[in-house]
């Protein structure tokens, strides 16, 4: 899609162009995170050091960055779309929903902070 406003492309538009490169830093550091967690697990499994309890934080701290991360990228993806980010015939409204189930599979973000916070010794109930 190419959005114009103004007479140009949206994309020309500082503002714009800003935060899409704050969605790409997202993405680059909720890969980066998801990588140690994974990496960490493959190194538990071959019995090399990593404990249990460093792997379970590593995988919290991933999974409550990327799926908050794919939550703000899509919601301003929506924003850059305009009144097309709200229309059923653009894949933008489908891809929030499914972003904002991420949040609650698998263990909300409330719970991945409580189990971050637990793992930095605070007692959390």
């Amino acid at each position: 899609m190419d959005r114009q406003t103004f007479g140009g492309p949206i994309g020309r538009k500082q503002g714009v162009a800003f935060r899409v490169s704050d969605l790409r830093v997202m993405l680059e550091a909720s890969r980066l995170l998801t990588y140690k967690a994974a990496a960490m697990k493959d190194a538990m499994d071959a019995g090399a050091g990593v404990s249990t309890k460093d792997f379970k934080q590593a995988a919290a701290i991933a999974k409550l960055y990327s799926t908050e991360s794919a939550v703000t990228a899509t919601r301003i993806a929506t924003q850059i779309f305009g009144g097309y980010g709200f229309m059923e015939e653009y894949p933008v409204v489908r891809f929030y929903r499914d972003a904002k189930v991420l949040e609650i599979g698998e263990g909300t973000s409330e719970i991945q902070r409580m189990l971050i916070a637990r793992g930095l010794g605070l007692p959390v109930e």
